[in-house]
C-alpha cells in the first residue's frame, strides 16, 4: 500500500488501483477515444449570418495549427457585420497538426482581427488609430493616444541607449554606453514578416543587447 498525505483528508492509492487506472487508460486509447479538445464555431458569433469557411493556419507560433475562419457573405445591420468581416475562428479538426485543438492564444485569434485596440490608419495620414493605455507603478490605467505612446517609447529608447555619436555619413561612431544591457529588452512577434524582422534585428544589434525574447511561447 502506497500512502501520500494530501490535505486534512489525505490521499491513498493502492498498487491494484493504480494498475486498474492504467489499464483503463490504455483501453480507451486502443478504442480510439479522442482526448483532443475540439472547438466549433461559436453560435453567438455566427448566429444566422451567412458565411463562408476558409482553412488557414494559426500565426502565433511555428507549430502551424489548423484553423477555420468564418467570413461573412451577407451583411447584418443589426449586428454591425459587413460582407467580408471575419466573424469567428476555430480549430480545424481535419488538421493533422492539432486535430481541432487550439492553445489559449490560437483560441483567441479572432481578437487579432477584430480587437478595437488594433492599430490602424486614421483620417490623419500621419497618425495611427487605436487605443493605448499607460499607468505609473501600480496605479490605474489611463487611456492615451497611440502617437503619445509611440513618442514615449522612442524617448525611453533614446534615454536607455545613451548618447550616440555619428560620423559624417551617419554611421554610429563609438562604443556602446555601459548599462544598455540592463536597461533594454526586446520582445519579438510571430506576426512580423521577413522585412519587419530584418529591421527589428538591426535595432537589437544597434542597442548591443542580448536581452531578446519571443512571443511564440505557450
Amino acid at each position: 500500500m502506497a500512502t501520500r498525505d494530501k490535505g486534512p483528508a489525505g490521499f491513498e492509492l493502492s498498487r491494484r488501483a493504480f494498475v486498474k487506472a492504467s489499464a483503463a487508460a490504455a483501453a480507451a486509447g486502443a478504442a480510439g477515444v479522442d482526448w483532443i479538445a475540439r472547438t466549433e464555431p461559436a453560435l453567438g458569433a455566427v448566429g444566422d449570418v451567412a458565411y463562408t469557411t476558409f482553412n488557414t493556419t494559426c500565426p502565433y507560433c511555428s507549430a502551424s495549427c489548423g484553423q477555420q475562419v468564418a467570413v461573412a457573405t451577407a451583411a447584418s445591420a443589426a449586428r454591425g457585420i459587413a460582407i467580408g468581416d471575419v466573424i469567428d475562428i476555430w480549430g480545424d479538426s481535419a488538421s493533422p497538426i492539432n486535430q481541432g485543438g487550439l492553445c489559449a492564444k490560437g483560441a483567441g485569434a479572432l481578437q487579432l482581427v477584430n480587437n478595437t485596440r488594433r492599430l490602424g490608419v486614421s483620417t490623419n495620414p500621419n497618425a495611427l488609430s487605436g487605443a493605448a493605455y499607460k499607468r505609473t507603478g501600480n496605479g490605474a490605467w489611463n487611456a492615451i493616444t497611440v502617437d503619445t505612446a509611440m513618442s514615449e517609447i522612442a524617448s525611453g529608447f533614446v534615454s536607455a541607449r545613451g548618447a550616440i555619436a555619428l560620423d559624417a555619413s551617419g554611421t554610429i561612431n563609438g562604443a556602446r554606453p555601459n548599462g544598455t544591457d540592463e536597461g533594454v529588452m526586446f520582445f519579438g512577434c510571430s506576426h512580423a514578416n521577413n522585412e519587419q524582422n530584418y529591421l527589428y534585428r538591426k535595432i537589437v544589434a544597434n542597442f548591443g543587447t542580448t536581452n531578446v525574447e519571443h512571443q511564440a511561447r505557450i
